[in-house]
């Protein structure tokens, strides 16, 4: 019985999945940043690209102001900057718990921005809320595992 837990665990320590405390989280927020970059970019410089896909135009055939795609490009670019600091604190061994909280923190943020977007871009910010709530869920899934470790 011993000897097959210390199999399992030198199987597990190969992993991906287990290079860091949350590596899961982390992989979820590097993809976050991406599509947030993917989308900022275009917002500020073609947001003829994302009219009918991303964005719609809800103002009765007026065009939408070119201040308020600029807001909305440097806002989502600023969520992925912070995706991607998380991804990269929670892939650390040691900086984690810091990478949590800013994990939680971006993801908080992100889903009262996705909230505010549903106006213009409703399929976006559902994508982005689901991603925010399950970035959290995770985030929280492994402090808990993280402290029940710590106990025994």
């Amino acid at each position: 019985m011993e000897e097959s837990k210390e199999e399992r665990k030198k199987i597990e320590k190969k992993s991906l999945l287990f290079k860091g405390p949350t590596v899961v989280a982390a992989i979820v927020c590097f993809v976050a940043g991406l599509f947030s970059f993917g989308i900022g970019f275009l917002a500020l410089g073609s947001p003829s690209t994302l009219q009918g896909t991303f964005l719609i135009n809800l103002s009765n055939g007026r065009q939408v102001s070119t201040g308020l795609l600029d807001l909305i490009g440097a806002v989502t670019i600023g969520i992925g900057i912070f995706y991607f600091l998380s991804g990269w604190l929670l892939w650390s061994k040691t900086h984690w718990i810091t990478g949590i909280y800013v994990g939680i923190m971006v993801s908080v943020f992100g889903t009262a921005a996705s909230g505010l977007g549903t106006t213009f871009a409703p399929g976006a910010a559902a994508a982005g809320m689901i991603i925010n709530v399950l970035i959290v869920t995770l985030l929280a899934t492994e402090t808990w595992e993280e402290s029940r470790d710590m106990e025994t």
